[in-house]
Order: structure tokens, then sequence, then C-alpha cells
């Protein structure tokens, strides 16, 4: 009935077009009513087959609605697909979750739930934001092996010529000192540049006049 409106435009005398129809006179949305008029054309097809058990739900049929294609030949993958079901489950314990995973032809892509509490969840959300990815992403990335995607490296030349801070400083003087325990320890020299040391070109003679 609603291909029919839909297809001679029945709806024409009252609404501007059929979404208004599927609006104003159904109360549904137009994508939805699309749905309908999907799930409706296959349970047709279904019928003509002899097929006597049959989709229940618009959500039952949705996911048969891309092998009701017709080949060059005339034939569809409907009837066969259909049947599979049918063979897997008793009628009454058919559901449209597993119609979509008996159809499912590529079940490793198949999304699936994981229940995690939320604050791991927050955790997650917050390192795959820092990661530069989605929450999906990033834990695709852990399970892979290849653990925290690493961090991104400076450009060449960032930083050149800053002054230290304070906290800077501390850090450097800890890493100078781990640097000389660990060479002496191997028994060779390691020259370490002072914290003072200016890379950049610009402040290097305004170092060298204030040590001289």
């Amino acid at each position: 009935m609603l291909y029919t409106v839909q297809r001679y435009r029945l709806y024409k005398q009252k609404y501007k077009d059929f979404r208004d129809y599927c609006k104003l006179a159904l109360g549904r949305s137009h994508f939805y009513c699309k749905k309908i008029i999907q799930a409706a054309q296959v349970c047709l097809e279904l019928i003509k087959s002899k097929f006597k058990i049959l989709p229940t739900s618009v959500s039952q049929a949705l996911p048969l609605v891309k092998f009701a294609k017709v080949d060059e030949y005339g034939e569809s993958q409907l009837q066969d697909k259909w049947q599979t079901v049918l063979d897997g489950f008793p009628a009454q314990s058919i559901t449209a979750a597993k119609i979509a995973e008996t159809l499912d032809e590529n079940p490793e892509d198949r999304a699936k739930q994981v229940r995690i509490g939320g604050q791991a969840y927050q955790l997650l959300q917050k390192k795959a934001i820092e990661a530069g990815l989605t929450v999906s992403q990033y834990l695709e990335k852990l399970i892979s092996g290849s653990g925290e995607p690493p961090e991104e490296q400076p450009l060449e030349g960032e930083g050149e010529g800053t002054e230290l801070t304070p906290e800077k400083e501390e850090i450097c003087d800890r890493a100078e000192a781990y640097i000389k325990s660990k060479s002496k320890k191997r028994g060779f020299a390691i020259r370490v540049r002072s914290k003072s040391y200016q890379i950049s070109d610009k402040n290097r003679s305004d170092t060298l006049s204030d040590s001289s």
C-alpha cells in the first residue's frame, strides 16, 4: 500500500511530496517509510516463492534486502538466504539479530559489544584523544601488540634557542648526573653540554660574552 502511494503519487492532492505525506499523514520519517517499503517487498518475494514462514517485522526483513536484488539472469539470493535462516533456527526463536548474524558475510568485521566500567572507558577515551585516535582505533592498536602509540617527535629546529625554565633545568641536572654516573661505570667519558649551552647561533654570542 505504501509503495503504491509513493509510486503513483497518490499523496499529491493534499501533500507537497512523499516526505510530507510520511511526516504529516503517517507520523513517520521518510527514511523509516522507505524501510517499510523495502521490508514489504522482501516479504512479497518470499510469499511468491511459497515460503510459509516469513519475517515478522521490519527489523527482521531489513537484513534480507540486499539479497533481494535481481541479477542479469533474473535470479536473486533471497530465497537461499532465508532458507539458511529457517534451517538454523525454529520459527519462534528467529530474531532480527539472529538473522543479521546468520547472513553476515564479514563476521570478523562485525562490531561487538564489550562492557567496561565508566572510569575505564574515560581513561581509554583520554588516552585515545591524546593519541589522536578514536577509542576503537586505540584499542585495536593496543591489542595488536604495538603498545602505546609513540609520541610525536618535534620538528627539526623546534625548540632551539629557547630559555630553560627552572623545571627544565632540574630535569637537565638529573639527566647529566645520570649520564655521568653511567659513563664512569662503563669506563669511558661522555662530553655533556652545560644546561646553559644555547644551540641557536643567534644566542651563542650572548652566552660566550656572559661566560667571559
